[in-house]
């Protein structure tokens, strides 16, 4: 089974998100990555969401839920299991920026992501396979 840490990161400027620059065709994504034989999924959200962001030591993650489902690739059954966790932001980040994830699970050289941020409706259409999954589940402040 692949298990997976997603988090959905908003503010007043919306929820965070990311284009691989140098990859034009990678759909865009939300920040999060692989859960690690033996860690606690939560701890693996904290992780990813650094590592990814560089927005490093952040609290106030908080569940939303998880899923799971099969899918084919290559002729090989997969089973994945996502776990989506909401984290608020302070209204005072920058309306985008450029960021290196310096240990990609695949391994390789580091990737270029550019964050930026899009409304709920803009994520729901866009986000990759699925991962926008638990956006309903997520209780915004009116803005």
């Amino acid at each position: 089974m692949i298990e997976k840490a997603l988090v959905y990161a908003t503010c007043a400027l919306g929820l965070l998100v990311f284009k691989e620059p140098d990859f034009p065709d990678v759909p865009m994504q939300v920040p999060g990555g692989t859960v690690e034989k033996g860690e606690p999924v939560i701890d693996a959200a904290r992780r990813e969401f650094g590592e990814e962001t560089g927005l490093i030591d952040r609290a106030g993650f908080r569940l939303l839920g998880d899923s799971h489902r099969a899918f084919d690739r290559d002729g090989q059954l997969h089973n994945l299991h996502r776990t989506y966790f909401h984290l608020p932001l302070e209204d005072s980040l920058p309306d985008t920026w450029d960021h290196f994830e310096s240990t990609p699970s695949g391994g390789g050289a580091p990737i270029l992501f550019r964050f930026f941020w899009i409304d709920i409706a803009s994520a729901r259409a866009n986000l990759d396979l699925g991962s926008g999954e638990m956006l309903d589940r997520l209780i915004l402040p009116d803005v």
